[in-house]
């Protein structure tokens, strides 16, 4: 009988909800751009791939989401592999096939905001953020 308590008890501690466990998923689902340049939806999928619309443009990039030690940062790469030759919501034509881009994020409000960083540091924002749908 004691067996079966000890059991229930590791099998229920492991079904609660940690913070770190919370933060597995952290990036993928919906996220839109809040900015005041541009409308921009990104689609980051479990399987690594995103899509991204920035009316007319529509991309399709290959990424990795990695923490970046312990800073509170995370690198975000991406390769663009299919791309439909719009422009963006902008007007410019400056997504390329094959283009990589490599840019480091701060999740703020309990994972919902994606904050933008050129570099793993607070002062290189690149301005907006990604807010989850």
């Amino acid at each position: 009988m004691k067996l079966y308590f000890v059991l229930s008890f590791i099998i229920l501690s492991g079904c609660t909800s940690t913070p770190i466990e919370k933060a597995k998923d952290y990036h993928v689902g919906l996220w839109d751009l809040v900015a005041d340049y541009c409308d921009e939806t990104y689609e980051l999928k479990a399987d690594g791939t995103q899509l991204v619309i920035s009316h007319p443009e529509v991309s399709e990039d290959q990424y990795t989401f990695k923490k970046f030690g312990d800073t509170g940062f995370y690198a975000w790469e991406y390769t663009v592999i299919e791309y439909n030759n719009k422009p963006s919501c902008n007007g410019t034509f400056d997504t390329h096939l094959g283009e990589q881009t490599l840019a480091y994020v701060k999740f703020k409000n309990d994972f919902t905001e994606m904050h933008i960083y050129e570099w793993p540091n607070e002062e290189t924002h690149i301005g907006g953020y990604l807010k989850k749908r």
